[in-house]
């Protein structure tokens, strides 16, 4: 280990590593970045000396072997989490695997196993966990502000532009059920403090059989049902509400917020009450907790069985759609 501060490999060279998490990192004092990998030598060579990281390789394994990286940053497409998470874990490296953790449960089973024989920390990058006003929203669910919990209804648009783009491929994973409705997923689960008993999801899907567009319900224990919607082609939009029998907090721009200001809105007996937030860079924030887990032991704010479940609604949710009825979790 590297005494007080991590040092990080990142695997591949996505978009959101180059342009979101490693510049994010430079304010760190708790994670450096040591080096970034990629399948061709010229590609990390590149990011390396645009984003002055000490340190490049060719291939992923190579960069494995290296005994100065404690822990690896795997932003792959979704298909190789997976492989590419077992192989760094096997190498003795802790990993920040992004979300979603992997395609089934089954992937994520084994991704936990390989972690447990090694006795290293593995967890699902939601950056947005790790913004205060979330925080605050589930606070204020569990103290009883706006009643009893009844419903949440959220949703994640935006349009992609890059026919290219792994989304665009099943093979790869893509499609945007796992790649932003995994949020809507898991907000539902987080604000109702419970896991869903039967799901339904309807899509539409491209001709390559990814689905652009999906809509989604979660059936919750004590008649709890939680809705969202997710789009890759459509207007962006990113925003939860969670409703009580005593009030309702809306949370616009939920998922990212880009460092800026952002706000919640607390609607009850007739009247409305906003508290507004200054921006924050939730990838430091996210991967400096991952930093103290791993260095100073501390528990991690969900653990990967939390993300394991995640994954099986997920999983059911695409079921749902595929087969056109009700699934059970």
């Amino acid at each position: 280990m590297g005494g007080d501060i991590l040092r990080l490999g990142v695997m591949g060279t996505a978009d959101i590593a180059v342009s979101r998490v490693i510049e994010s990192l430079r304010k760190s004092k708790k994670v450096k970045v040591h080096a970034i990998s990629s399948r061709e030598i010229s590609g990390a060579e590149k990011w390396a000396v645009k984003l002055g990281i000490e340190n490049y390789f060719g291939s992923y394994e190579e960069m494995l072997k290296n005994r100065d990286i404690d822990a690896v940053y795997i932003p792959l497409p979704n298909s190789m989490h997976r492989e590419w998470t077992i192989r760094a874990l096997k190498a003795g490296k802790h990993v920040m695997c992004e979300k979603p953790l992997a395609l089934t449960g089954e992937e994520v089973r084994q991704m936990i196993k390989a972690a447990r024989e090694k006795d290293l920390v593995l967890m699902e990058g939601f950056m947005y966990r790790f913004h205060p006003r979330n925080r605050d929203v589930l606070e204020m669910c569990r103290n009883g502000s706006i009643g009893e919990i009844k419903t949440v209804e959220s949703s994640f648009s935006y349009v992609l532009d890059d026919p290219s783009s792994y989304l665009m491929s099943r093979e790869l994973g893509g499609g945007v059920l796992y790649d932003v409705g995994c949020y809507c997923v898991d907000v539902s689960r987080l604000m109702t403090g419970s896991e869903p008993v039967e799901v339904y999801g309807m899509f539409n899907l491209t001709r390559t059989n990814v689905d652009m567009t999906f809509s989604g319900q979660l059936r919750f224990p004590k008649g709890k049902i939680t809705s969202f919607h997710v789009s890759m082609d459509e207007e962006p939009r990113y925003y939860y509400r969670v409703i009580g029998d005593k009030g309702l907090i809306e949370v616009p721009g939920a998922f990212v917020s880009f460092g800026k200001q952002t706000q919640i809105v607390l609607q009850k007996n007739e009247k409305q009450e906003t508290k507004q937030y200054q921006g924050v860079d939730e990838y430091r924030l996210e991967f400096e907790h991952f930093a103290e887990a791993v260095l100073e032991k501390k528990p991690l704010l969900y653990d990967i069985e939390y993300s394991l479940k995640n994954v099986y609604v997920l999983e059911a949710l695409f079921g749902s759609a595929r087969e056109g009825k009700p699934v059970r979790v």
